[in-house]
């Protein structure tokens, strides 16, 4: 049953990519570059974890819900090819803690992550392109890898009872991280805010491949994972003109001559371009003061 739900969803999802493929814009590699930073509360999902602080169990307004949660930070490059589809660089970097009750044991740590993931727009997917819309849903999925180090506590005692990324590779070199792959994945929704910046508010859940990322391997764990609710800004940028890579770009209808330039200008002549036509006809639907603040 699983399986048919999963291939009914990758058809429905090829459906909506065919449909919307002709009416996707294709950018240049210097256009459509983005940089993002955040900040977020993680929570820890494994088998040192009583999963108090999940939505699943407890809702912000509980105290439980904000137990045993540190800070995550990161910095994300996003390049897009299509109004669609683009690649997300990952650097991310939380501290982490989980307790469980059951066995009176708890541990600290922290995680460095390096990923490079696939981006998809959901809004543009599914409801078009536009260019006025100032909000955006999106999701990503990538894979890369990460650096832990955590040691695990009995609750009771406070000694140490177990270890990850202490290991001694080379005598007189400090311990190395434990590395291993890492499966991120996130969903997030963009407000724009001004013709460049955004905010964003994003949920991610970050797997790792190991059952010691809370230093306490357990038999029959494949994947342990990390949680963030973050809160971010963003800035759009177009990379420099040197990086240019279309070789025939198209023509704005305004002259390259200054004097040109200036008599057009006085005598009020304009070329029909396609890019005229779109202003008059965003004038014409909004008026000319509404269509100054719409027109980016």
């Amino acid at each position: 049953m699983r399986s048919k739900t999963i291939i009914i969803s990758i058809l429905i999802f090829l459906g909506v990519y065919s449909i919307n493929l002709r009416a996707q814009t294709v950018y240049g590699f210097d256009e459509a570059w983005n940089v993002s930073a955040y900040v977020g509360s993680s929570n820890f999902h494994g088998d040192l974890s009583d999963n108090t602080n999940s939505f699943m169990n407890n809702t912000p307004f509980s105290k439980y819900f904000y137990q045993d949660r540190r800070m995550g930070v990161g910095i994300y490059v996003d390049k897009m090819f299509t109004n669609v589809f683009g690649v997300r660089g990952i650097l991310m970097y939380s501290s982490m803690k989980s307790t469980k009750e059951s066995v009176k044991k708890y541990f600290t740590g922290d995680v460095y992550e390096y990923s490079l993931a696939a981006y998809v727009d959901l809004t543009n997917l599914f409801l078009g392109h536009d260019r006025h819309r100032l909000w955006d849903v999106y999701t990503f999925v990538g894979i890369g890898y990460s650096e832990t180090r955590a040691l695990a506590y009995n609750m009771k005692t406070g000694d140490v009872i177990g270890s990850t990324g202490y290991r001694i590779v080379k005598p007189g070199r400090g311990p190395q991280r434990m590395t291993e792959v890492v499966i991120p994945a996130g969903l997030g929704v963009k407000y724009k805010f001004t013709k460049s910046a955004n905010v964003f508010v994003e949920f991610t859940r970050h797997f790792v491949h190991t059952s010691k990322l809370d230093a306490y391997p357990v038999e029959g764990t494949t994947f342990e994972s990390l949680g963030l609710i973050s809160l971010g800004l963003s800035y759009d940028f177009t990379l420099p003109a040197h990086w240019h890579t279309q070789r025939n770009p198209r023509y704005n209808g305004k002259s390259p001559d200054p004097s040109i330039r200036a008599y057009n200008k006085k005598n009020h002549v304009v070329m029909k371009t396609k890019a005229y036509k779109r202003a008059k006809k965003m004038r014409r639907r909004y008026g000319r003061k509404r269509f100054r603040h719409h027109r980016w």
